[in-house]
């Protein structure tokens, strides 16, 4: 093999190892948090000086009332609840064999626990409501915003994307009070959904990333449909909205997340423990479950796992809706 084919091929390996470094300094955290979320002890599930206990095998694993009978009969079923204890057949399965040292039981009791103390339910509709609303009401603004800012031409255009890309330069906390006083004491926003979606329903960040998008659409295709005579707005909805696609999911997840995880925002708006969203909600884990990492590992799970799978559902739209904001 030639010295340059080398060169290449240990370039290659060295990007794929950063790479995977990375993912893993990444990955770690919610790793340990979803392991910690189905141990029935608060051990850490990586011992110092003892391998990563990293495999789960079914423990107590059920849901309802007639956990503590089951502890002591080892199955319980009632009208309230099911559980059954796994664990002992399980470690007599695995005592003596390799993964021993690895493997430990898991349970759902801890999730039971957050369902059965906080209105989780209730605060993920919250949460849901609300981050379906911001992704809807942000879209279309910014694709409205967008379009005559990269297709039309018109006196103070770029002055005026330039004020709007401004806005990317200040944090968001340096606005918090005074959008604090309007919603509250001019639109009377405290504790509704309007009060969480529409102070930030259109963003610097999703315009830019639009506009960068409709740039790589040929002028000639817009000028085409204005000589069939349709209108600037026909032309927004029949021609490009269906072609910038890729540019509105790539926006669609990145305010889904942001709503979703948004904490000190709701905070601030909501007084009414019923309209709490999940971050919200789940910071009063720490209240109940004082001493137990393993409820609050849980409750990190399941505000987790449902932007991990919009990631999944929508990425490869994402990936070339980057990829056109680039180009553009």
């Amino acid at each position: 093999m030639s010295a340059n084919r080398w060169r290449k091929v240990l370039g290659t390996s060295g990007w794929y190892l950063l790479l995977i470094a990375v993912m893993l300094v990444t990955a770690v955290p919610f790793l340990w948090a979803a392991l910690m979320s189905v141990r029935e002890t608060s051990a850490s599930p990586f011992p110092r000086n003892r391998p990563a206990q990293v495999i789960p095998y079914a423990g107590m694993i059920g849901w309802g009332d007639g956990l503590r009978e089951a502890r002591a009969t080892g199955e319980f079923r009632g009208d309230g609840g099911w559980w059954t204890d796994y664990g002992p057949a399980n470690r007599e399965r695995l005592e003596g064999s390799a993964l021993q040292p690895l493997v430990f039981a898991a349970t759902t009791e801890n999730y039971f626990r957050v369902a059965q103390d906080i209105p989780i339910g209730r605060y993920f509709l919250n949460s849901l409501v609300v981050a379906i609303g911001s992704v809807m009401l942000t879209l279309l603004l910014c694709s409205l915003a967008a379009y005559p800012l990269a297709k039309l031409r018109f006196k103070g255009r770029d002055v005026l994307f330039i004020v709007v890309l401004s806005t990317l330069v200040f944090p968001e906390q340096l606005i918090l009070i005074p959008l604090y006083v309007m919603a509250v004491n001019v639109f009377q926003f405290q504790d509704t959904y309007q009060g969480l979606i529409l102070p930030f329903a259109a963003s610097g960040l999703g315009i830019f990333l639009l506009r960068q998008v409709y740039y790589s659409i040929p002028n000639e295709l817009i000028e085409a449909a204005r000589i069939d005579g349709a209108s600037e707005f026909g032309i927004w909805w029949r021609i490009l909205l269906p072609l910038i696609r890729p540019g509105l999911a790539t926006l669609a997840i990145i305010t889904f997340v942001g709503s979703w995880n948004n904490f000190l925002w709701p905070l601030l708006m909501l007084t009414d423990t019923s309209a709490f969203t999940l971050p919200v909600g789940l910071s009063y884990l720490r209240g109940f479950f004082s001493g137990s990492l393993r409820t609050v590992a849980a409750g990190i799970v399941i505000a987790t796992v449902p932007v991990i799978v919009v990631f999944m559902i929508f990425q490869r739209q994402f990936i070339q809706g980057l990829a056109g904001a680039v180009k553009g």
